[in-house]
């Protein structure tokens, strides 16, 4: 098999999901509750009594800005309410054990892999082709049949692509293919339904590599009869490591001096850098707020490593070609003409079809919205805690920028289109997290206003909050520190620091999204590339850095004025320039993510020997 840089990574072992305790679950609750009573407090005192009326353009948006923050907050702690871990069962082995036979002969369940590809390299997939034929499962006469669903008609009728098909029969698996490219990877999935028959179906990704137990681990599950899908928790076990600074800054502006290298790593002294450079790692989504949407019954399925039930998926699909059908026949009644209502009848039947998933960018949480309304069978779904599998995650800006700008496209044009606060059949604790899915994208709306407010006080010398020092530290300083709290209690034992710089950094690409979706602009699937793009990294983060350039000249300009004594702002200069100063170091992660460049950061041997002869203390990260 071929060599790819990820085989360095294979001896990483993912993460075990953190155990429940009852004494900790108990901390958020009070310091939530606690949390939201002290923002609504904070609120108040700055809605009446805090606010500049000399100043009202830039005091009334930061305080909206505030407000819809802390909206935000009280979804976050609705999300993490309570844990509640669905019960793992032995894996089923007949038919009887996950449904209602009704009358049929009773069988061992049959289970179908689907592994969806476009155009990724082929040996690539065949990793993922073993790793699924290596998943064990207690009983033999269990079928377990792999299909590749190729998007990209590389059956080898095209000699300048590889071969997909070709592949598939030198490792002894099915290959389904089609036409054309309809509803992107939904429409795949959906030929790939509609030409195979198990009563389960996996969905995996090119490169989405299964673990032995993935099967025995998740099936157990359906032993519930209304559970439409398992989802297990992404793993990415590609992502940068940690390396020293002087190692990265030597390598990448090409230092050759000694002198100036022992330099660089006296002056840096034990600090490191470029851990999850790309903010991917998804623990505290996926462990955190999916897991504890379990409570709820609101955890959605995320496109790859997920085990659906065929009947839930294919009984949508006819609710929604009924509820089509019927409304397009009503319409047709509606028509003057209505004589040969029998061939209308036929000619509506013939134009619609069966959709499994929704034709959408964000296919995955919004199929799992549909099925969700369901009123009728009300589906369940479950967040499987453990990580069953693992995937590659984005090496380059290029093609973090492309995934990015994918999710905050789907799910802002959800919001807008089908929003989850009216969808009919969604229970209310359902609604309000399908919301909060959308919510935290407009987020970047009073993040910019956040990022910017510092700047405009170095500039403009208006202070957006008119109190005095006490007042303000009295109000929210109490509110803040018992957030952290609940937010610390609620995410325990799991690394938020990445998590919220990249809430903050992704400001622009959300931006952009919104603006795309609000143009009118078709919101298109795209895969996420596997190899590593070029581009510029002023691209993606002149943004970013624009705004930490203005900062830190405010910054200048304002200490050169208190140091002459030509203003007396000392306390709005202080807390602005802290506040500036936080909004900087947080963008400089993903300014030097857009400079990063994986193999630079390699540690060359000569480094190595200077680092060997210098002394270095316990480092810590950047």
């Amino acid at each position: 098999m071929k060599e790819f840089y990820f085989n360095q990574f294979d001896h990483r072992k993912p993460y075990k999901p953190v155990k429940d305790n009852i004494y900790r679950a108990r901390l958020f609750q009070v310091a939530g509750i606690l949390a939201i009573i002290a923002g609504l407090i904070y609120l108040y005192w700055r809605w009446a009594f805090s606010l500049n009326f000399d100043a009202l353009w830039f005091s009334l948006p930061l305080a909206i800005a505030e407000t819809f923050s802390f909206l935000g907050i009280c979804f976050f702690i609705f999300d993490l309410w309570q844990n509640k871990d669905a019960a793992q069962q032995p894996a089923p082995h007949y038919l009887s054990e996950v449904e209602e036979l009704n009358g049929r002969e009773d069988r061992p369940i049959k289970i179908d892999v689907f592994i969806a590809t476009l155009n990724e390299e082929a040996e690539l997939l065949r990793y993922t082709i073993k790793d699924a034929k290596a998943m064990e499962y207690p009983f033999d006469d269990m079928p377990v049949h792999i299909f590749v669903l190729d998007d990209g008609r590389r059956d080898g009728r095209n000699i300048h692509k590889e071969n997909i098909k070709k592949l598939c029969q030198e490792e002894g698996v099915k290959y389904i293919s089609r036409e054309h490219n309809t509803g992107y990877k939904a429409g795949n999935l959906k030929n790939g339904i509609e030409h195979t028959s198990g009563d389960f179906f996996v969905i995996l990704d090119a490169d989405n590599r299964p673990f032995p137990g993935f099967l025995k681990n998740t099936l157990g599950y359906f032993k519930r009869e209304k559970v439409a899908w398992v989802q297990t928790c992404h793993w990415f076990y590609d992502t940068t490591e940690t390396i020293p600074l002087s190692t990265y800054l030597i390598n990448a502006l090409g230092i050759t001096s000694e002198k100036l290298k022992k330099a660089i790593i006296f002056s840096t002294g034990y600090i490191n850098t470029g851990g999850d450079i790309f903010g991917s790692e998804p623990r505290q989504f996926y462990e955190v707020i999916q897991r504890r949407r379990n409570f709820h019954n609101a955890s959605f399925c995320c496109g790859a490593a997920s085990v659906h039930r065929r009947e839930a998926v294919m009984g949508n699909s006819i609710k929604l070609f009924s509820e089509s059908f019927n409304e397009g026949f009503l319409q047709g009644k509606m028509q003057k003409d209505n004589q040969n209502l029998m061939a209308k009848r036929m000619e509506l039947i013939q134009s619609k079809e069966l959709m499994p998933f929704m034709f959408h960018a964000s296919e995955d949480l919004y199929s799992s919205m549909v099925i969700h309304s369901d009123s009728k069978n009300k589906w369940e779904s479950v967040l499987h805690p453990y990580v069953e599998s693992k995937l590659l995650s984005p090496q380059d800006m290029q093609t973090f920028v492309k995934q990015r700008l994918r999710y905050a496209e789907g799910s802002i044009d959800i919001a807008l289109h089908d929003n989850p606060l009216f969808k009919k059949g969604l229970s209310w604790r359902q609604k309000l997290c399908y919301f909060h899915t959308a919510w935290a994208y407009f987020s970047c709306i009073w993040i910019l206003i956040f990022l910017l407010s510092p700047i405009v006080f170095f500039f403009t010398h208006q202070l957006p909050v008119d109190c005095s020092s006490t007042e303000f530290f009295a109000v929210f300083i109490p509110f803040y520190f018992i957030y952290k709290i609940a937010e610390t209690a609620g995410s325990w034992g799991i690394s938020q620091k990445r998590g919220r710089q990249y809430y903050i950094c992704l400001f622009w690409i959300n931006l952009q999204a919104i603006i795309s979706v609000l143009s009118g602009k078709k919101v298109k699937f795209t895969v996420t590339p596997k190899y590593k793009q070029q581009s510029h990294p002023l691209k993606h983060s002149w943004p970013h850095l624009t705004i930490i350039i203005l900062t830190v000249s405010g910054i200048i300009l304002n200490g050169i004025l208190v140091f002459f004594g030509s203003e007396n702002l000392s306390f709005g200069i202080t807390m602005n320039t802290l506040w500036g100063l936080h909004n900087c170091y947080t963008l400089s992660v993903y300014v030097r993510a857009a400079y990063w460049d994986t193999e630079l950061s390699g540690v060359k041997e000569k480094v190595k020997e200077i680092e060997r002869k210098s002394y270095r203390p316990l480092a810590v990260e950047a």
